[in-house]
């Protein structure tokens, strides 16, 4: 199945600078040739799948994965979960939600608006590199995704 699976297309959202550029980091060393793009708002990611906004005329694919953080100004990431699950063109894309809260009460909110998976963010480049490989290993080589 690897053959299949063998590349993804990311898209993080994310409003912090370091975290997306922590992600970049380590694909590139895990020497992945997946696609990755980045919104740093919820509007922006809204924008970005609808093609709408700056993306008008220019809709990309959809993305593969969606990698979601919970806490950001304006629209947090539950809300903008919640509007991709309510989108028929949208709630077919796994979010993954990547969050620096461990709080069982976000880890319960984000399930119940239709998480495919919950990650605390590590403190360290490493601990980016294990669950970011884990993760990328699983959607890659087990699960199958929508076409």
């Amino acid at each position: 199945m690897d053959s299949v699976f063998s590349r993804l297309k990311l898209l993080i959202v994310d409003d912090s600078e370091d975290d997306v550029l922590m992600v970049r980091s380590v694909l590139s060393a895990l020497d992945a040739r997946h696609a990755l793009d980045a919104a740093s708002s919820a509007p922006e990611a809204l924008d970005y799948l609808r093609g709408t906004g700056k993306y008008a005329g220019k809709r990309p694919a959809p993305p593969d994965l969606l990698l979601l953080d919970v806490n950001m100004p304006g629209m947090d990431g539950f809300s903008l979960l919640k509007e991709l699950k309510s989108d028929p063109e949208l709630r077919k894309i796994p979010v993954i939600m990547l969050s620096a809260s461990d709080s069982p009460q976000d880890i319960h909110r984000c399930y119940d608006c239709g998480a495919a998976s919950y990650l605390a963010k590590p403190g360290s480049a490493e601990g980016f590199r294990e669950i970011l490989g884990g993760l990328l290993s699983y959607w890659r080589t087990v699960s199958a995704l929508p076409e």
